[in-house]
């Protein structure tokens, strides 16, 4: 009687639909490599999304920071993987980036990889050490000067934000020089203390060093100020609006897997991400939710490929 009421209970307790579905489920605990350090804001989304997607799959997602050569290290890496589905590659817009600043190509985004969802998305803002200047004007005042320079840092070469910075640089006029870190950690460390001057970041990144004065805000680039930071103007309003410079956070496989398995995969990332505590803490963070399928991602990738391949070629980037 007490075995049969087990058996009972056991029948009524939620089980993941795509056990119950018969379909594909993943067959072991997947891999979901993030190609920075620990710490940082794509790390948060790495870690939220995997939290949220697993028990949907039915099975655990573990993070693998595998951070290298501005995501180069990561990339190549699972590039070489089966498309099985036990696999996952978070992306952000270095994906689209490094495909044209190295020769010969290390990959092509668009056919060695399959798109799933595109998750996430956050503005860049121009921070500096308060040393440097209080505000947009003091800053083109000093960054312009003849002499030594000033120096920026940003999360690796072939970033989205050593793009953003190059740009800049050229856009401007500025006489500085780009130092890559190995991710955001590092490089925020050397910019509070003072070792280089200014970056490009990530919302997320900056924001409680902002609030604590750590660090000053420059300008935002987005269409319009944001809730976290309603006094930072835009860099458009500065008279900059070529720049066009943010992060997207995404997820892509090997190339190559069946369309159930995208579609499962796809599907479980979404309503993860989808859940109302994962949005409020990424709401809280400045992460803003996009939540759209593989084909936003494939537009995203190939949106950015022609954006960066630009800048690459107006800079005269080479691999550093």
């Amino acid at each position: 009687m007490h075995r049969r009421s087990l058996l009972a209970l056991a029948s009524l307790l939620p089980t993941p639909a795509i056990a119950q579905s018969g379909r594909w489920q993943p067959n072991a605990p997947i891999r979901y490599v993030v190609p920075f350090p620990p710490g940082s804001a794509v790390d948060l989304v790495g870690r939220l999304t995997a939290e949220a997607t697993g028990p949907l799959l039915g099975q655990n997602i573990i993070v693998e920071n595998r951070p290298g050569a501005g995501t180069l290290v990561a990339v190549q890496a699972v590039k070489t993987m089966p498309p099985d589905g036990q696999t996952l590659l978070m992306v952000a817009n270095s994906f689209t980036i490094n495909q044209t600043l190295h020769r010969p190509q290390p990959y092509d985004a668009s056919a060695d990889f399959d798109p799933l969802a595109l998750l996430v998305g956050t503005p860049h803002v121009l921070v500096c050490h308060p040393s440097v200047a209080s505000d947009f004007a003091a800053f083109l005042a000093k960054a312009k000067m003849p002499g030594a320079g000033l120096s920026f840092g940003s999360n690796g070469q072939g970033t989205s934000q050593h793009m953003g910075l190059e740009h800049l640089k050229v856009l401007a006029g500025l006489n500085a020089e780009h130092v890559p870190y190995r991710g955001v950690p590092p490089m925020l460390t050397d910019l509070i203390t003072g070792r280089v001057h200014y970056t490009f970041a990530n919302l997320p990144d900056i924001l409680q060093a902002v609030r604590d004065q750590r660090l000053v805000a420059l300008g935002i680039v987005a269409a319009t100020p944001h809730r976290l930071l309603p006094d930072v103007p835009t860099l458009a309003s500065l008279g900059l609006p070529q720049l066009v410079n943010d992060t997207f956070y995404g997820v892509v496989m090997p190339a190559g897997a069946s369309g159930e398995v995208r579609t499962i995969l796809a599907s479980a990332l979404l309503e993860g991400i989808g859940q109302s505590s994962v949005r409020e803490r990424m709401d809280t963070a400045g992460l803003d939710i996009m939540a759209q399928g593989g084909d936003a991602l494939a537009v995203r990738i190939r949106r950015d490929t022609e954006i960066y391949a630009s800048v690459i070629r107006d800079a005269n980037l080479k691999p550093e």
